[in-house]
């Protein structure tokens, strides 16, 4: 790339930068009419500003859509346009951001909403008082995003176009609704593209800028880039372990990583640099972690490794390999084994941090091994090992978030993958060590019943927690009849340990008990609600594991898919 071009990239970025407006877009009448009705539906702005700091607080650190700096920023310019518009009595016109930042707006609220209290003054305010309530509000509001982005439609793209479809795609997601997630992704990464925003671009220090406006273009370098390999992951994620195509080619992309820290209130006074040891940690690790696990799964899939009968074995075991290498690669406060605690009490995101960064390792090591689990029991034990590590963190961070009245999807959908593969392998392929038994099947106890729990909110985990009662039910049948027809010797040196395990009632409470005083008061599995499951419902293992270790396996499909089936008699499921 010539110094020229990328000089004119610099320039076309200033461009689109909050309070560096240089675009006027002039909206014919009935489209201005349109938009203002659409805006005419937000809350007062009491309101929206609780319901900003609540996504900020609960919801971004977890997925780092937005950075809050350059969104005040525009909040900010937006607000001014709406005061100074209200007191002329007419609508201007205005730069691009500005206007697709009213579909921004929409957005953050709906998916806030999806994170809310009900005891919180915006939950009063704006009459959310059931969970029911909350979610048609929540989806008006995602909606009026997408009629915004309809009238505006994609001749002047922007930074926060892309956004509004990252945020889109987030908060149908949270809805369990991945295909249509799949394709508001899409639309993020081609508006991204369009803007270039996979290829470096360069700042100088010119005669005509000062340090601080060098430094400023330095720091919205670095937010762009921190917006692409977001894109970049769920892309990845969606293809490698959701069985989606991928949108982005690795070799068009020519950025280079961000850096690992947070960026600061006033760019302009700051050199954009790595953290020093005695600094606060940065809140950005786990999204660059989540970065580096994505190249893999690329370089995974363009190798073929995801799909069986892998020629090349030592591939798989050396890319598990650079995965720990990562792992403890981390800083010390974001390790998520033998981690430095002293800055927990100061940044409460850290612990769940640690368990994002466990779950999307591991989810990432299962997802690997598992299309080579029947042909390899290498790979059969470490994506077991993986399935339970991530059911572990996941456990961790049910336990660390506001589960009581948050969406949690993400936590859903790591959770049923790997309670299902564990569920299927234990079937497949009995373990004789007793220790391993016992550790998955509390495991898979526990999966049901943060699923259970997540049900109301989430409606794939209703779906996924039958289907891993019906597995669980057929592991102990299995494990009752191998008890009986072949004693101690079926399952080493204590059968009976195995099956009054197996045969352990599920507890309605958060507390779980790993086993009943008295194996035989308990013949067949029970939920919590005391309905008995039948024996006889139709079920092969074998066609399931199958199932699940083809390359292109589509987890969420499939659950809903054996859901709906008739003949599954999912009726006698309480």
């Amino acid at each position: 790339m010539s110094k020229v071009h990328e000089e004119q990239m610099v320039e076309a970025d200033r461009q689109f930068q909050p309070g560096n407006f240089q675009r006027i877009i002039p909206l014919p009448e009935v489209a201005r009419q349109e938009l203002c009705n659409i805006c005419a539906k937000l809350p007062h702005r009491l309101v929206m500003r609780e319901l900003i700091n609540i996504y900020f607080v609960e919801a971004n650190w977890y997925f780092a859509i937005l950075e809050q700096h350059y969104f005040e920023k525009l909040y900010n310019s937006w607000c001014s346009l709406n005061d100074s518009s209200a007191e002329h009595g007419q609508v201007a016109d205005v730069p691009p951001d500005l206007l697709h930042f009213s579909a921004l707006i929409f957005h953050v609220l709906a998916v806030s909403l999806q994170f809310v209290s009900p005891d919180t003054n915006c939950s009063r305010a704006l009459g959310v008082d059931s969970f029911n309530a909350r979610d048609h509000l929540s989806s008006n509001f995602s909606t009026s995003g997408v009629e915004i982005a309809r009238i505006l439609g994609t001749l002047d793209p922007t930074i926060t176009a892309v956004q509004n479809d990252l945020m889109r795609a987030l908060w149908l997601k949270n809805c369990s609704r991945g295909r249509e997630a799949w394709h508001a992704l899409g639309g993020a990464i081609r508006t991204a593209q369009d803007l270039g925003l996979h290829q470096q671009s360069k700042v100088y220090q010119t005669t005509q800028s000062t340090l601080e406006e060098t430094l400023t273009q330095l720091w919205y370098d670095e937010y762009k880039r921190r917006l692409w390999i977001k894109l970049f992951s769920w892309d990845s994620h969606m293809a490698f372990s959701l069985g989606r195509p991928r949108a982005i080619n690795v070799s068009d992309c020519t950025i280079t990583p961000p850096l690992d820290c947070d960026i600061p209130a006033d760019p302009s006074t700051r050199i954009p640099m790595t953290l020093a040891p005695h600094e606060p940690p940065s809140s950005f690790t786990p999204h660059l972690f989540q970065y580096a696990i994505s190249q893999h799964a690329h370089e995974v899939m363009s190798l073929g490794a995801h799909k069986k009968n892998f020629i090349d074995y030592a591939l798989i075991q050396s890319t598990h390999d650079r995965i720990l290498s990562l792992l403890s690669g981390l800083p010390p406060v974001h390790r998520p084994m033998n981690p430095d605690t002293s800055w927990d009490a100061s940044y409460p995101h850290i612990p769940k941090q640690r368990q994002q960064i466990s779950t999307a390792a591991n989810s990432f090591l299962m997802a690997l091994h598992t299309p080579h689990a029947r042909t390899h029991a290498a790979s059969r034990h470490a994506a077991t090992q993986a399935a339970l590590a991530t059911l572990d963190a996941q456990e961790r961070l049910f336990d660390l978030m506001a589960t009581s009245y948050s969406s949690i999807y993400a936590l859903c959908i790591y959770t049923l993958g790997a309670g299902i593969f564990l569920s299927v392998t234990i079937l497949e392929y009995p373990p004789a060590d007793m220790g391993v038994l016992h550790e998955m099947l509390r495991a898979i106890r526990k999966a049901i019943h943060r699923l259970e729990l997540a049900q109301e909110r989430v409606s794939l985990a209703g779906p996924g927690s039958r289907l891993l009662k019906l597995c669980y039910q057929k592991m102990q049948a299995s494990a009752q009849a191998r008890s009986s027809l072949q004693g101690a010797a079926a399952y080493g040196v204590n059968a009976g340990a195995a099956a009054s395990f197996m045969h352990a009632p599920f507890s309605g409470g958060a507390h779980i008990e790993e086993s009943p005083a008295q194996p035989s008061e308990i013949l067949s599995y029970t939920s919590g609600s005391g309905i008995s499951l039948s024996d006889d419902l139709p079920f092969d293992s074998t066609v399931m594991f199958e199932d699940i270790t083809q390359p292109h396996f589509n987890m969420e499909a499939w659950v809903r898919e054996l859901d709906q089936a008739n003949d599954l008699g999912w009726s006698s499921l309480p």
